[in-house]
């Protein structure tokens, strides 16, 4: 019994201390003269016994940038599996006759994401993997093809973008939008070559993949050697022209800056017909996309192409905080669970999800699946009690808690609250746009429990990287806690 009080004793005053910790941390936030004009969310919830360890408007439903990857990607691993494989098929239609194809070569996407990646590991890129596609038409003994190589990106629906997206963010890589047959992260690389003086135009040199056909406007201006990137593309897809405003830095060499690929299945397309044309394989036209070419239901499969397993995706989607990749998964849900390939199916089938395990949806608005559309809602409490009924599925926690980046040590938290408490004992999907930050994850603290939390900033009047000192502040006091 004496064993028992003398512990006691010298616990009340430690939890007493820790808990004293993140309430004045929390008080320290919320009373900072640079958010008198922010809304703050902030909850976190013991995934254990589902009790509110400390919470903050945490019912406001706040728009919540990146962190609505979490909601995403936990879906597509819960509903999905992390077993699933993107499929990439290639087909012919027509005859073949003596090693000439009278008809035409198809790329038949089903969503992958990471086709042609440059940026992802362990995925072939864009040479690599028509170096494959042109050894498996060289099989059938193909050496001419009277007709054309086709891109057919029908999988999902046509609505390539978000209705909600922002002018400014579409024609930039980050703004790209998700195709049945995506390719080389539906970006591009725009290379120019510096030029020295301050305030002049810098030459456009070339992109890299080449877009046929295709128009840029170059109003880029050189601006401080240190500058940075500061240069925006404005464009439409399908379409056949651009403009890059802002600026690059000043200097000598070459700059490259990413832009969203107007039309990922044509130039997919487009670089099997210039691989194909190298290995010495004629084509009589153009390539082309479904949407462009006269409609062949009656094609024969010669060759498929695997992506990496779903788990590996959504893994690099939210370490690397990808847009494009998101917005697939969520078409893929919906196609899946609701046979809608559309964004609004995938919407449905993850709603009808998280309502199935008891989870209230009032106050939760859902326009995308990544977080770039300002017109998405969700609360505080939302994010942490999914992160906590995500815990309590067994069969797809560990997948999910391995896809999410490291405090201090990986993806965007790579330097984010290293050397503290939080340092390698936080997981969690950061968000950022133009006055908004948040966090959603998931923390040990100090005293031994595992929290489910997320805290959401809209407006503060400071920097982002001051913002995010202010919230790394708060979140070291909650690991130690």
């Amino acid at each position: 019994m004496l064993k028992f009080l003398l512990i006691f004793c010298l616990t009340v005053p430690y939890v007493s201390y820790t808990q004293t910790k993140i309430k004045q941390a929390l008080n320290n936030l919320i009373q900072d003269s640079e958010l008198q004009h922010a809304s703050v969310g902030f909850c976190a919830i013991d995934v254990q016994d589902n009790s509110i360890f400390i919470e903050h408007q945490a019912n406001k439903s706040l728009i919540p940038a990146s962190s609505m990857k979490v909601i995403t990607t936990g879906t597509a691993t819960a509903l999905l599996g992390k077993n699933l494989r993107f499929e990439t098929y290639l087909e012919y239609s027509g005859t073949l006759n003596d090693g000439v194809l009278d008809g035409d070569i198809f790329i038949r996407g089903t969503g992958d994401p990471s086709l042609a990646s440059p940026i992802m590991e362990g995925v072939k890129n864009r040479i690599d993997l028509q170096k494959e596609f042109v050894e498996a038409v060289q099989k059938l003994g193909i050496h001419k093809i009277n007709g054309q190589v086709v891109g057919d990106d029908s999988y999902f629906d046509d609505q390539i973008l978000i209705e909600t997206w922002q002018w400014g963010d579409i024609g930039n890589h980050y703004g790209a939008g998700c195709s049945g047959l995506n390719y080389h992260d539906n970006l591009y690389y725009i290379h120019f070559e510096k030029n020295s003086a301050y305030g002049a135009k810098p030459r456009l040199s070339h992109t890299v993949p080449q877009l046929p056909n295709f128009d840029i406007d170059n109003r880029v201006r050189s601006a401080g050697s240190r500058s940075g990137d500061n240069a925006y593309v404005y464009a439409a897809p399908f379409g056949n022209n651009a403009v890059i405003r802002g600026t690059i830095p000043k200097g000598s060499g070459s700059f490259k800056i990413k832009g969203a690929l107007p039309d990922p299945a044509l130039i997919c397309a487009y670089d099997l017909t210039q691989a194909l044309k190298a290995a010495g394989i004629k084509i009589s036209a153009s390539a082309t996309t479904q949407r462009r070419a006269k409609k062949t239901s009656n094609r024969t499969t010669f060759h498929t192409y695997r992506s990496p397993s779903l788990a590996a995706i959504c893994k690099h989607t939210n370490e690397k905080s990808r847009n494009m990749y998101c917005e697939v998964l969520l078409k893929t849900i919906g196609a899946k669970k609701k046979g809608s390939k559309s964004t609004a199916g995938g919407i449905a089938a993850l709603s009808e999800f998280w309502q199935a395990r008891g989870l209230s949806l009032s106050g939760f608005f859902m326009k995308d699946g990544c977080g770039l559309s300002a017109r998405n809602g969700v609360s505080a409490k939302t994010f942490a009690q999914m992160m906590r009924k995500m815990y309590l599925d067994k069969n797809a926690f560990n997948d999910f808690y391995n896809q999410l980046a490291i405090a201090g040590q990986t993806g965007t938290l790579k330097n984010f609250c290293k050397n503290s408490a939080a340092d390698n004992n936080m997981r969690a999907k950061s968000g950022s746009m133009n006055r908004i930050r948040s966090f959603t994850g998931y923390v040990r603290t100090q005293s031994g429990k595992l929290l489910s939390f997320s805290i959401l900033v809209n407006n503060y009047s400071c920097s982002g990287y001051m913002m995010k000192k202010k919230l790394a502040t708060l979140l070291i006091a909650l690991a130690e806690s």
